[in-house]
This record gives C-alpha cells, structure tokens and sequence, in this order.
C-alpha cells in the first residue's frame, strides 16, 4: 500500500508498506515536513486509522477477485473495509494479505477450480464532508503472479523522494513509532471453515487456459455493521499479537485534524508541471506522463488469472 496525505496546511504524511505478512515491520509512515525524511515503523492499527480518516488523501491498495458466487468477506481476517464511490468494499493493503486471507474466507469449491485476480486500485478522496474516508477509483489492473508475491510498494516512496537530498530510505534505528511485538502467525488466527480449502504452502501462478469465468469481489456485510466487524478484527488481531488494550498512541502527537479542503486534490494548477518533469510532487505523478499513461491504458486492458499449484 501508499497512502499520502494531501493537506498541505498540516503535517502530510506518506505511509507504504512491503508485502510483508509482518504486522511489526511492514508499514513504515515518512513525515514530509521533516528536514530529515526517514521513515519510522508505524502500527497496522495506526495505518487503518489513517486509512479511515477523512483527510484527503491518495490511496494505493488491493482488491480480491474470485470465480466465488456469493462469497462472503464477513470471515474476514486480514482486509479492510472502505468506502468507494459510496458502496462499502473489502480491500488489502498487500497482495500478501488477500492471499493469506483466502484461508480463511468461507465458501465451497473445488480447489482445482478456483481461480482469482489480485487487483492494485489507485483511489483519490472524495471531497464531499463524511465521519469517515469515501474514495473514488482513478485506475486498476490486475497483478501478475510475481508481482503479487513481490510487490514492494516502498519504490513508490523512492520515487517521489528520488531527488530530495534530505530523504534517506534508512530507517530511524531508535525512534520508531511503534515498539517491537510478537509476530502473529497464521496459525494463531483460527480458520472459520470446517476445512481450509488453500492450505499452506501453494505456489502462484498465471493461468493460461483462457478460462472464461466471471470475477466477483466479497460481498460485504452490511454498511450499518462495519463499524462493528472492523472493530472485531482488530481485537482479534492484537489479542494474536499480544498487544493489550489501551496501549499509548505513540503517533498522537502528529494526528492530522480532519479540516477538508473544498477543493479536489488533483484539480490543482499545473505551475509545478513548468517547473520541469524530474520532481514528483505526489503518488499519481507517476502515472500522468504519457508514457506511464499508455502502459497504465494497456494493464487496464490486460486479464490476469491466478490459480494455486
């Protein structure tokens, strides 16, 4: 994932994370405003906080497709759940994530059948005034299978700080956000199906078959239960970790407050573009050249089928 925020008239952040099923050292949060730019570990629970707030923000997350009919995201273990365009959608924040969650999630096929998309989805807020985030998708395309096993979203970080001399990808050895936990493991997180239909162990790969089936994403509960079911997944989670309740908020000194702009983020002049194109001043500068454009056209276009081995 990366997320940025875009309130320039408070300390704008930019968070990405590592493909890492590591609750402990996947997500690392750079201060833009520091003289120094490193990064700092943060909290899954601090990134869903972030994720939620109504700030505005750029988003680049992941979403699951399966050839499921009807396949519920309420036994969610390791999504999320936000709002885009106004309907309520399960999303990951890694592709390690959807993959390790499918373990979980309860629905009855053949394994040698099942089939899935793992999506990245770029989301930009929307700037109608609400308690919490609402999204609208700028672009997505689905992952090939080294990619969902690989993606490291840290290169997006590197790209828009390639040429700040005061970024340092090193990170703060005695400074980090959040202290050191125990690792969860997927064991610990109990399986809500009778039996695991992908067990541990399977390798990803294209499927070239031209397999002509229709892709769903998880039907959400409903929105006036979110709230709850988000809740109880992180009590969950951090009884896994042994986090106990009621831990210092190490990143309370730096919460954004939640004064939205009027304005649409990406609706801005362009004065920076005549500045030259070596700077990037945010995450979707990387896909606005023309270039970039047209490769971005064509992954739109393109059908990845991952099948287990």
């Amino acid at each position: 994932m990366l997320l940025e925020t875009l309130d320039l008239r408070n300390n704008d952040v930019l968070i990405y994370s590592q493909n890492l099923f590591n609750f402990n050292d996947n997500f690392k949060i750079i201060f833009k405003n520091e003289k120094q730019k490193r990064p700092k570990k943060i909290s899954y629970f601090d990134v869903c906080s972030f994720v939620k707030d109504p700030s505005p923000k750029n988003l680049i997350i992941y979403r699951l497709l399966t050839n499921v009919n009807q396949l519920d995201a309420y036994s969610t273990k390791y999504g999320y759940f936000i709002k885009i365009n106004n309907n309520v959608e399960l999303v990951y924040f890694d592709p390690i994530f959807a993959i390790k969650d499918l373990r979980h999630l309860r629905f009855d096929l053949d394994p040698s059948r099942f089939r899935f998309k793992i999506q990245q989805i770029g989301l930009t807020s929307l700037t109608k005034k609400e308690a919490e985030a609402n999204f609208a998708e700028v672009y997505s395309f689905d992952l090939k299978a080294i990619e969902a096993q690989r993606q490291n979203d840290k290169i997006f970080a590197d790209a828009i700080f390639a040429f700040d001399k005061n970024y340092s990808d090193e990170e703060y050895p005695e400074t980090s956000v959040v202290e050191k936990v125990k690792p969860v493991q997927d064991s610990i997180i109990s399986s809500d199906s009778k039996q695991e239909l992908i067990p541990k162990g399977k390798n990803i790969s294209e499927d070239d078959n031209n397999v002509k089936a229709e892709f769903n994403s998880p039907i959400p509960p409903d929105i006036h239960r979110i709230q709850d079911l988000r809740e109880e997944i992180i009590v969950i989670l951090k009884q896994a970790l042994g986090i106990p309740e009621g831990q210092k908020d190490d990143l309370a000194p730096f919460r954004k407050t939640t004064n939205l702009i009027d304005e649409n983020p990406f609706q801005k002049e362009k004065d920076e573009e005549k500045k030259g194109t070596t700077e990037i001043q945010n995450v979707l500068d990387l896909f606005k050249t023309t270039n970039k454009s047209d490769e971005l056209s064509a992954r739109e276009k393109d059908s990845i089928i991952l099948k287990f081995d």
